[in-house]
């Protein structure tokens, strides 16, 4: 089965040709509060994000040890806790997970979350979601990712910690349970992610490897940079973890992007892909008209006689570039003119004898 190079997402499309398609990821720096979710909705919004995306979880479904811990960075300090208890503490329920998606919409967002377990996947299908996000960290996860695509709404996913033949393996996973629209996000599972090992160039890589796909980028190092090299070097999506408050209690607040980051990203994507223009060499009218003006054309050095055979001594090359270019002038030499003509004047075929 062929994936499909351009997909939609709640009337927007996604592809090549596209504008990048921007979400705003939410996670769990709601810390378990849908007050504070509903505030993020607002200022996601307010950026100009497309896409506002939770994550949707049971914690026992996915922690097997009560006593496994979780280290995280937050408000300067190194914390060490029950991933559990956590995790617990950062579910949101169906009926907030409701009210978070319609105000989503009323604010003209498209809305997704990231399920984590069938149970999830059903309730996301039930409360009206029209695509799926796979985490990295269910990349590996292929009786999960079947079941996930067999619902038959567009997925997304993320590539952190896979070698490449583990992104295949979910790609044919997927597309054996009958997905084809499919968009595959460059990503580096490291909170943040270090300058050094962001590795912008798999994006081309995988571009390469599954080019009927609309690749992106799942960003979670500091600041914009990365997100803007990623829509330069061809991402249809950008995803980009966002906080209220970088200084907020929680294990992913540190590296998120806050309320001005998400707004500068946004703007400086737009103007990005202003730039970023057209693959045709085609000129534009007003730099059709720049040409004319600074290009230079064929003038005659002095005055000429009716009948003067032309050389290269005849010619002087000036501006405006209105008439003959001077790569024309191989075709001049050895003609002889028609009429006599003035010092200055542009030299064009029609002064000259037929061959």
């Amino acid at each position: 089965m062929t994936l499909s190079p351009t997909i939609a997402i709640e009337q927007r499309k996604i592809g090549a040709g596209n504008p990048a398609f921007i979400i705003a990821e939410i996670g769990v720096n709601h810390n378990g509060d849908p007050e504070i979710a509903h505030k993020m909705i607002d200022a996601i919004a307010d950026a100009g994000c497309d896409c506002v995306k939770f994550q949707t979880f049971s914690a026992a479904e996915f922690c097997n040890n009560p006593d496994d811990v979780y280290e995280y960075i937050s408000q300067g300090k190194l914390v060490r806790e029950s991933m559990l208890e956590m995790f617990q503490r950062l579910e949101l329920k169906r009926e907030e997970f409701v009210k978070l998606f319609a105000h989503a919409r009323q604010r003209g967002l498209a809305a997704m979350s990231t399920p984590t377990d069938r149970a999830a996947v059903d309730l996301l299908v039930d409360i009206g979601v029209e695509a799926f996000k796979v985490g990295s960290d269910d990349l590996v996860y292929s009786p999960f990712l079947k079941y996930v695509a067999s619902k038959g709404k567009p997925v997304i996913i993320s590539t952190g910690m896979a070698a490449l033949d583990d992104v295949e393996r979910a790609v044919h996973a997927l597309q054996e349970a009958g997905n084809r629209e499919l968009v595959i996000l460059h990503c580096v599972s490291l909170y943040p992610t270090p300058e050094n090992e962001v590795n912008l160039r798999r994006i081309k890589t995988l571009q390469r490897t599954f080019p009927q796909a609309a690749i992106g980028f799942s960003d979670h190092s500091w600041g914009i940079r990365a997100a803007l090299g990623a829509v330069a070097l061809g991402a249809s999506v950008i995803e980009k973890h966002f906080t209220l408050d970088n200084d907020m209690p929680g294990p992913d607040h540190r590296f998120s992007a806050n309320p001005e980051q998400l707004r500068d990203l946004v703007r400086e994507v737009r103007l990005l892909e202003k730039q970023l223009g057209r693959d045709t060499f085609e000129l534009s009218d007003e730099e059709q008209k720049m040409a004319e003006l600074c290009h230079r054309s064929i003038y005659a050095g002095r005055a000429l006689p009716k009948g003067q055979i032309l050389t290269n001594n005849d010619f002087v090359y000036r501006r405006p570039g209105t008439g003959l270019m001077p790569y024309h002038t191989d075709a001049l030499v050895g003609r002889r003119l028609n009429t006599a003509i003035a010092e200055g004047a542009a030299l064009s075929y029609d002064l000259l004898e037929p061959l």
